[in-house]
C-alpha cells in the first residue's frame, strides 16, 4: 500500500511539461465509455484500459488537473510489455487538486491481448523518476 501511495503522490508532482505529448487525445477526467472500478477511482496509481475494441489504450493518471503529465515516448518491448515515458515537469505552478487526466493512444502492432502490463516512468525535476507497472485490462 505504501508504494502506491509513493507513486499516487509523484503523481501529484508531475506536470506542467513543455513536451509535446504523442498521446492522439488526452481528455480531462475519464473518458465517457471508460469505467473505473471503487479501487481505480481513489487514483492510489494510474489505470491502463484497452478500449475501442483494443484498438486504443487510455491511460489515466491522477495529479493536478491544470497541469498533467505529458506521455513523450510508448514503445513495445516484447508482445506482452509497453513502455511508456512522461515528460519531467517544468518548474511552472499547478493547480493543488487531486483529478484523473486520460490519455488515448494508438495500439501498437505486435502487441498480445493477454496479461499485458505497462511499465510507466515519470521523470521529475529532481531526483530519480517513478516507475509503476499496471496490467492493461478491458473495458467493464
Amino acid at each position: 500500500m505504501s508504494a502506491l501511495l509513493a507513486g499516487a503522490a509523484a503523481l501529484v508532482l508531475v506536470g506542467c511539461s513543455s513536451a509535446a505529448s504523442i498521446a492522439t487525445e488526452t481528455v480531462r477526467g475519464v473518458p465517457s465509455g471508460v469505467t473505473l472500478t471503487d479501487d481505480e477511482q481513489g487514483g492510489e496509481q494510474p489505470v491502463a484500459v484497452w478500449t475501442d475494441n483494443r484498438e486504443t489504450l487510455t491511460v489515466v493518471t491522477w495529479g493536478s488537473s491544470g497541469c498533467p503529465p505529458v506521455p513523450t515516448e510508448l514503445e513495445l518491448e516484447s508482445a506482452m510489455l509497453l513502455n511508456l515515458r512522461f515528460a519531467p515537469p517544468t518548474a511552472e505552478v499547478c493547480t493543488a487538486d487531486f483529478a484523473p487526466t486520460s490519455h488515448v493512444f494508438a495500439t501498437p502492432d505486435g502487441i498480445s491481448f493477454s496479461a499485458v502490463q505497462l511499465a510507466m516512468v515519470f521523470e521529475q525535476r529532481e531526483g530519480d523518476p517513478v516507475e509503476v507497472t499496471v496490467p492493461i485490462r478491458d473495458n467493464e
